[in-house]
């Protein structure tokens, strides 16, 4: 079923609008890398927030997870929903209302009264945050020629990645000296001043054709989309052999072969799946996948060792994560140039081997691994991630006709959003198995050791009782210690185990790198 538009006749905009200057591409990135910084402040430091807002509003950590969760799956729906917007308003409008929407979101939230004000405010924040990644991915490869597109994506990728960069120890700060609203009000100043640079200086739509709306695609597209996603992050925590679970993904499946036969029958679909026929670009949304997957896991994996195994605090964490996110901001210009010059491919190979080989150091990382080595490794991490970003958007898009730019970007942003998305829980569950598995391993291996667990037990028995300790209480004491040591033993191998999944996850990625790199068919 689909709703055929009325007839629109786009008029042309004002002769100074269209006359272009040499330096208009610069305008439009500086437009755009205001809106990157403001949206990547929040999704980091709305995190770091969580303890306070719980305070605050007396929400527990089931209602607050939806403060985050309902974020991420209504951005991730709002993604695809670009090509049939854009069909129907262009690209400046587009922006312009999503980036103003999701500004006067984070008013609202910072205005939250309670648990449930706030939850609401955030998924209207995303309604706007989602269009607004491949928007912006489109508008910039359009602005530059032909042999400046990745550049474009570097700086793109520099102006995305700056926000991530500062929030944690922006974030850190205000949770200290502040309150917890201001981790919403911070994205205001630059909101306004992103809004008003971009109304003045992003060019008007060339044409619009509009396109009919895909109902059916629509709906279960969103259907798909929100239960897969739900799945996702409750699975751990409600189990995942549950019938809630196992309800979600079966409506899941269901929905999402629907909505493949909707749109490849449908001549004007919701989202263009026909672009999947290009095998290069499928081939890049392959590598796109798996690169935010491994990215997202070890981000998770790091912080979780850095504060729960190494006890870090929180703002220590973010300190040591804070070189790494500088290196790949400013080395993704560097790369985007390059892959100007070189064949794209080439450098993400490049960057996914140096990458994989990085994750991989982590499995021999112990509680006495210094900060400094800790440091150079995720700076190097960094560096090689470089080298996945731009490259790999460029490569991404240039598969694609101009007219297929917007629909694609649209799709490679849900790759990445379903992957985010799936990171978590799928690494969560793995660490979590595989801690039960190395605990009963490590103690299965007791027996093997010249001295047993009640050698261990006798000899720390024997430590409390000098300290002055009752025999009961030096026994208790004894038997808490020796399960504490073995499941720090646990937890450690349980890390290795992790980051050497997440190195090969990253490292199988090269090989549909291999098929990347074909330009777009009408480039001159």
């Amino acid at each position: 079923m689909a709703i055929s538009p009325t007839s629109v006749t786009t008029p042309d905009p004002p002769a100074s609008e269209t006359a272009r200057s040499p330096y208009e591409h610069w305008w439009i990135t500086a437009a755009i890398m205001i809106g990157y910084t403001t949206v990547g402040l929040s999704v980091t430091v709305v995190n770091l927030a969580f303890p306070q807002i719980m305070t605050s509003l007396r929400a527990d950590l089931d209602q607050m997870q939806w403060v985050q969760t309902g974020y991420m799956i209504v951005t991730a729906v709002m993604m695809p929903s670009v090509g049939w917007l854009g069909s129907r308003w262009g690209n400046r409008q587009i922006y312009l209302i999503a980036f103003s929407g999701y500004v006067g979101g984070s008013i609202l939230c910072g205005l939250a009264w309670d648990v449930h004000s706030l939850i609401a405010f955030r998924l209207m924040q995303a309604v706007f945050a989602g269009p607004i990644f491949p928007i912006t991915q489109v508008m910039l490869f359009e602005a530059f020629p032909e042999n400046k597109r990745g550049l474009a994506m570097g700086i793109s990728s520099l102006g995305f990645s700056f926000g991530p960069m500062v929030g944690p120890v922006l974030g850190g700060y205000l949770m200290e000296f502040a309150s917890w609203r201001t981790v919403f009000y911070i994205n205001v100043p630059t909101g306004i001043v992103g809004i008003i640079l971009a109304y003045l200086v992003l060019p008007y739509p060339k044409s619009r054709v509009p396109r009919s709306l895909d109902v059916v695609g629509m709906l279960t597209m969103a259907t798909f989309l929100v239960t897969f996603l739900l799945a996702m992050t409750q699975g751990r925590k409600e189990g995942w052999d549950s019938a809630y679970i196992l309800s979600l993904l079966g409506i899941a499946a269901i929905a999402g072969l629907s909505f493949v036969l909707a749109e490849l029958y449908n001549p004007e679909p919701f989202v263009e799946l026909r672009l999947f026929r290009n095998f290069a670009f499928t081939m890049a949304a392959i590598v796109v996948f798996l690169n935010t997957l491994s990215f997202m896991s070890v981000n998770f994996i790091v912080i979780l060792f850095l504060q729960a195994h190494l006890k870090f605090t929180p703002l220590q964490a973010a300190w040591m994560m804070l070189p790494s996110a500088v290196v790949v901001g400013m080395l993704s210009v560097l790369s985007g140039r390059l892959s100007d010059i070189l064949p794209p491919k080439f450098l993400v190979m490049f960057g996914l081997t140096l990458v994989s080989l990085c994750i991989w150091q982590f499995t021999a990382m112990t509680t006495w691994t210094s900060v400094g080595v800790l440091t150079f490794w995720l700076t190097a991490r960094g560096f090689s991630r470089a080298f996945t970003i731009a490259p790999l958007n460029r490569a991404s898009l240039s598969p694609l006709d101009e007219s297929e730019l917007r629909m694609g970007s649209a799709l490679l942003s849900l790759n990445r959003g379903i992957a985010a998305a799936s990171s978590v829980a799928l690494v969560a569950t793995f660490f979590q198995n595989r801690l039960a598995q190395r605990a009963i391993w490590l103690n299965q291996d007791q027996g093997t050791l010249p001295f047993g667990q009640a050698d261990i037990l006798t000899s720390l028995n024997g430590t409390f009782i000098s300290l002055g300790d009752f025999s009961q209480v030096a026994s208790t004491k004894a038997m808490a210690m020796l399960n504490r040591m073995v499941q720090d033993e646990a937890s450690l191998h349980t890390y290795h185990d992790t980051f050497m999944w997440v190195a090969l996850l990253s490292a199988a990625g090269i090989i549909p790198a291999l098929w990347m790199g074909r330009q777009r068919r009408n480039a001159k």
